[in-house]
């Protein structure tokens, strides 16, 4: 078969695929919109919930009905404490501010919806004992770049500089308080600033034994896709010091002589969080949902709202920030 006879069969099998297509009608249950609570609460804020109705997966809509008349009640360790007050967008706001060891429960009321209820506890705050750190250049060198203003109408892009990429390995010494499973989430800020300018960056290795995450020689570690809000427990360390081990990678910037009048500096900050049990089940179980294919599975995503769904945690954190 030649080529010609080739392509004319391709072209004839594309043609009979495309003709294929089907619409296919949706025959199942509409679901009716559900009363939908997301809560986080912390000691260094106010409790506040934003309440709102689900939306159908199908639905043509592109925003959420905000609930802008319930009752939101706040009890702590079984009594009430206050009535939570509107704002704007579904967020309902109070005046007292969690503290360890804290019970807390919403009992929210919906005129011809169902009542609703959840609950969370406050966990004791860990204690950062110590960090240590380790920073090796990895000789990756790229270009800063500027545009320069040459008149009214013109610009033109100036090399300033070099940034010189460092690894800077961590570990974090804590001791877990080993009366129960504890949960555990790590957050790392790097927080670049130069002139008035502030650009900030979440971007870290996180591949402790605890993480569940493995170096991969080939690219990256699997965090970004495993564990991308890097949350792990206590099962390893049970009532025990731990050192957690991470790396920051980061740019040392050097300026030309003539643009060292701003020099950035740069501030690293480490925010270890012990989360309510919901808030773990909740961020591990929402890490598995895959937005990227279309023949992804579903995920059943944690909640633990009664009468609705949605999710309230909790978390109490140690930050630690030093210039780099």
């Amino acid at each position: 078969m030649n080529s010609f006879k080739i392509f004319i069969t391709f072209l004839l099998l594309a043609i009979a695929i495309s003709s294929c297509q089907k619409v296919i009608e949706f025959n199942g249950e509409i679901t009716q919109p559900i009363v939908t609570v997301n809560s986080l609460l912390t000691p260094d804020s106010v409790v506040s919930a934003q309440v709102s109705l689900s939306r159908f997966f199908l639905s043509n809509d592109t925003v959420y009905n905000m609930i802008a008349n319930a009752q939101t009640n706040l009890f702590v360790n079984g009594a009430l404490k206050e009535t939570l007050s509107y704002k704007s967008n579904g967020v309902y706001v109070g005046t007292y501010k969690p503290v360890s060891g804290d019970s807390l429960s919403f009992q929210i009321k919906i005129p011809g919806k169902n009542d609703v209820t959840c609950a969370t506890s406050m966990k004791s705050t860990p204690v950062i004992a110590s960090i240590d750190t380790n920073t090796v250049s990895t000789g990756k060198k790229t270009p800063i770049l500027y545009n320069r203003i040459i008149d009214a109408t013109h610009m033109e892009l100036d090399t300033i500089g070099y940034g010189y990429e460092h690894k800077m390995s961590c570990a974090l010494h804590f001791t877990d308080d080993g009366i129960a499973r504890n949960y555990y989430r790590l957050v790392v800020t790097t927080k670049t600033t130069m002139g008035t300018k502030k650009t900030y960056s979440y971007s870290f290795n996180f591949d402790d034994i605890v993480s569940g995450n493995t170096n991969n020689s080939i690219g990256p570690p699997t965090s970004l896709v495993s564990n991308k809000y890097n949350i792990f427990n206590n099962e390893l360390f049970l009532g025990k010091p731990y050192a957690l081990q991470f790396s920051v990678l980061y740019n040392k910037n050097s300026f030309l002589p003539a643009y060292t009048k701003n020099p950035n500096t740069q501030e690293v900050s480490i925010n270890l969080q012990r989360v309510s049990r919901s808030y773990f089940l909740y961020l591990k179980t929402r890490a598995g949902i895959k937005t990227n294919t279309f023949f992804a599975e579903p995920v059943q995503v944690y909640t633990n709202i009664e009468g609705g769904i949605g999710i309230m945690g909790s978390y109490t954190n140690s930050i630690v920030k030093f210039t780099l």
